[in-house]
């Protein structure tokens, strides 16, 4: 594996390893806890923005694959994930308009 795809490997193994380690115990312990609407906002927005560079990865990747169907699932990976990010970041901004 050349360094450029490792380093970018590496980092998605490390986002994935943080958040099995930090977030999702804390938001298992946790669950019967009302998370405040400030707060609300502020972790929409957080996988938000982890949605969206991952949908640029995906993206950006497709066009380095050279296998004849790879490219097309990058690309299609890259779209769905785009989706996803927008529809959290409209929640996101739903919740900041309830809070005015």
């Amino acid at each position: 594996m050349d360094s450029g795809t490792r380093a970018m490997v590496d980092a998605v193994v490390e986002a994935r390893r943080q958040l099995r380690e930090n977030a999702l115990p804390t938001s298992k312990e946790g669950w019967r806890a009302r998370v405040p609407p400030a707060e609300e906002r502020v972790m929409l927005g957080a996988l938000a923005d982890l949605v969206e560079v991952t949908a640029e990865l995906a993206t950006a990747l497709s066009d380095r694959m050279t296998t004849i169907e790879s490219p097309h699932f990058y690309k299609g990976a890259g779209s769905r994930l785009g989706d996803q990010a927008r529809y959290l970041r409209e929640a996101e901004q739903k919740v900041a308009r309830r809070l005015g």
